[in-house]
């Protein structure tokens, strides 16, 4: 049985896969802890991120797991395409909510 072995990205795409899955994954942590505070202020009166906050990290979230399924499954053009795509939403997200 000949079996053909599976097209491996470059180092460079691999580097770009890590660093994209580590945003993405900090997302969901950062989409986690804004419900959870949102949740904390809610409950004992005071004010929390907002519902646009919590509603966009919930968002960007989903789409940079999304793109990193994307770039973790393919290795062809898709691959740095949607790492770099997960980066672009990071930080946008990083920069609209957190740094500005």
């Amino acid at each position: 049985m000949d079996v053909e072995a599976a097209k491996r990205p470059s180092r460079t795409y691999g580097i770009l896969r890590a660093v994209s899955g580590v945003l993405a994954v900090g997302l969901v942590l950062l989409a986690l802890g804004n419900i959870g505070v949102q949740f904390y202020a809610n409950s004992r009166d005071l004010p929390g991120p907002g519902t646009l906050s919590v509603t966009v990290h919930v968002v960007a979230a989903l789409f940079a797991v999304a793109g990193q399924i994307v770039a973790d499954r393919y290795a062809d053009w898709r691959a740095p395409v949607a790492s770099l795509a997960v980066l672009a939403v990071a930080g946008a997200t990083l920069w609209t909510f957190w740094w500005a």
